[in-house]
């Protein structure tokens, strides 16, 4: 026991001694060359992706720093840029910004260095942005047009549901008074009305997008053009008028007339009649048509016409006697006004008298500029009564 006290009590001794040995300054051999001084690393940095560029952002608080160094490659070849920074002053002077323009489609390492005015560079930071460019905007496709439709309200259009980094969609079209117009549909709205139209030119849209939701720049799909086709003249004009292909019905006299629009109103007694050499008719009868009698029956097409005076023409088969109401009419719509606003929103009309077969009716109308036009008959049928025409013609003045 004595021995290994005795042990002990040198090894402490010689411990104090050697701490005593060591010189008070010995930690300088450290800082040989000079002392190290490091100045504000580069904080918060962010980056934002953009169309053959980068912006850089970060914030220096430090007033000793002067400049930052960005270091980045690009095809194999190293490059840099000097950014010198003002002496600080406020929160809102904190924050450098630097856009980095002219970068091939790729993405970038950065590396920051601040430095002082003597030259004493800070601590290295890192980081990672990818620029975008022809390739990425020539792979955009876009949004797909479900439908259209064109009507009194004005053009419908539904859309299918946008991708992901969709931003909208913009459309170009013609306003009614001849003005260019440009409409941005967010990547929610999937149906458009455009109320003012003008069908006499076509329309384009493409589709905006942001690669990331931090990108700087919006890239866009290629251009789509399309139009709303309307004939620009009648069809299936005279008798033998032609039917559709789901054939004759009641009895084998009727069948529902090509081209020419019927309203709900006059349904299945709106037909081609093949006891009257296939003219175009209007008609009731209890017990023998669907129904009875009817009000407010349109039988019309809708064509796109050009500036100019027209007339328009019927040539009557058969007009049954009393007749209570029916008008030949012209509107400037994309159907015929209801029987009883006739004489105040049609472009043009003719209260239909009693007339012989073969008399031809006429309605005249002027249009200023071009237009879409419904022409056709309006009626109020009751039993026992017919309305039919062998022949429609529209000539241009």
């Amino acid at each position: 026991m004595k021995n290994i006290m005795k042990w002990y009590f040198t090894l402490v001794i010689l411990s104090i001694v050697c701490v005593h040995c060591t010189e008070y300054d010995d930690y300088k051999k450290y800082l040989e060359g000079g002392e190290i001084i490091y100045p504000q690393k580069a904080d918060s940095v962010k980056t934002y992706p953009g169309k053959s560029r980068i912006l850089l952002e970060w914030v220096i608080v430090d007033p000793k720093v002067t400049s930052c160094k960005i270091l980045y490659s690009q095809s194999g070849e190293k490059d840099s840029l000097i950014v010198q920074v003002d002496s600080r002053g406020g929160a809102e002077d904190d924050t450098i910004r630097l856009f980095i323009n002219n970068l091939e489609e790729a993405t970038y390492a950065f590396r920051i260095i601040s430095y002082d005015n003597y030259g004493h560079p800070s601590i290295t930071v890192e980081t990672e942005e990818s620029a975008y460019g022809d390739m990425y905007e020539d792979a955009l496709v876009n949004r797909v047009l479900k439908s259209k439709l064109m009507d009194k309200e004005g053009l419908k259009l539904e859309w299918y549901s946008g991708d992901d980094s969709e931003l909208s969609v913009e459309l170009n079209y013609t306003s009614q008074s001849g003005s260019p117009k440009v409409l941005y549909m967010p990547d929610s709205v999937t149906t458009t009305l455009i109320p003012d139209f003008n069908v006499a030119y076509p329309f384009t849209y493409r589709t905006l997008y942001l690669p990331t939701e931090t990108a700087i720049d919006t890239f866009y799909s290629s251009t789509l053009e399309d139009e709303i086709e309307f004939q620009t003249e009648l069809l299936n004009t005279v008798a033998p008028f032609a039917i559709t292909g789901r054939g004759w019905w009641v009895q084998g006299r009727f069948g529902t007339p090509t081209n020419w629009i019927i309203n709900s109103a006059a349904a299945q007694n709106g037909n081609v009649d093949n006891a009257y050499g296939n003219a175009l008719s209007m008609w009731a009868w209890s017990g023998y048509s669907p129904v009875g009698s009817f009000t407010n029956g349109k039988i019309y097409q809708t064509i796109l016409l050009e500036a100019g005076t027209y007339s328009f023409q019927a040539t009557v088969e058969d007009i049954s006697d009393g007749v209570s109401k029916s008008y030949l009419v012209t509107a400037v719509n994309y159907e015929l006004p209801d029987i009883n606003d006739v004489e105040t929103d049609a472009l043009s009309f003719l209260a239909i008298p009693k007339a012989a077969k073969n008399t031809i009716l006429e309605t005249s109308f002027t249009l200023d500029h071009s237009a879409v036009v419904s022409l056709g008959y309006v009626a109020n049928i009751d039993h026992a009564k017919q309305l039919m025409f062998n022949k429609f013609e529209l000539v241009e003045n």
